[in-house]
């Protein structure tokens, strides 16, 4: 049980996106996405200690939409 628990939370992480690798789907610096994200135009989540940030490719995807709408 323990195992199946520890594959699920990592299958889990890799699903999430670091802002060097959200910087790099969305063609932009990384200063960038941690501006939008701290300005909430990205979602995303704060991991560990320092803070992390960590993004799903559904939500990088969600805000190209949002944004190429206006």
């Amino acid at each position: 049980m323990v195992e199946m628990t520890k594959k699920t939370i990592e299958n889990d992480l890799q699903k999430f996106l670091n802002v060097h690798k959200a910087a790099s789907f969305l063609t932009v610096s990384v200063t960038t996405i941690r501006r939008w994200a701290q300005e909430g135009k990205i979602s995303g989540i704060k991991v560990g200690i320092r803070g992390d940030w960590r993004f799903t490719k559904k939500d990088l995807l969600k805000m190209i939409k949002k944004n190429n709408e206006l």
